[in-house]
């Protein structure tokens, strides 16, 4: 039984779509739906990205634009739900997972301000700061869509 689990367990991840590899293949995404996902999805790769330079002493330019990008691709999700037209309560879980991943995101960003020397605190902590606010956003709508 137990290869069986195995089996399904890669399955799955050759099943799972790569994630987005730039914000410009998210953003010509049609469906805003999709493109939630994808740019969720963007968000936590360019977010590991950061920590990983972090991690290795990579160059200071390419930690901010992961963070940038992390903070654009937030903002995307958000957007995304948005232009479907529909109100929060019809896509409530959608919102309930932008605001888990968002939190997520967001207590990820203060780690990492705590992880970098003083220099590159402070945006950090500006990023942050916009992705609790995208956070904020989320949970209003998971509370409005009860």
């Amino acid at each position: 039984m137990k290869p069986w689990i195995g089996f399904l367990a890669i399955f799955a991840l050759l099943e799972a779509p790569p994630p987005p590899v730039t914000m410009e293949a998210v953003r010509r995404e049609g469906a805003p739906l999709k493109r939630f996902e994808q740019a969720l999805r963007l968000a936590e790769t360019r977010l590991g990205a950061a920590w990983k330079l972090v991690r290795e002493g990579g160059a200071r330019a390419e930690l901010e634009a992961a963070v940038d990008d992390t903070v654009a691709a937030s903002e995307l999700a958000l957007e995304s739900l948005r232009a479907t037209g529909r109100p929060p309560g019809k896509l409530g879980r959608q919102y309930k997972r932008g605001e888990l991943r968002t939190r997520g995101f967001e207590k990820g960003l203060k780690e990492l301000s705590l992880a970098v020397g003083f220099e590159e605190r402070e945006r950090i902590e500006q990023a942050r700061e916009r992705v609790a606010a995208i956070h904020e956003q989320f949970l209003s709508g998971v509370m409005t869509g009860r």
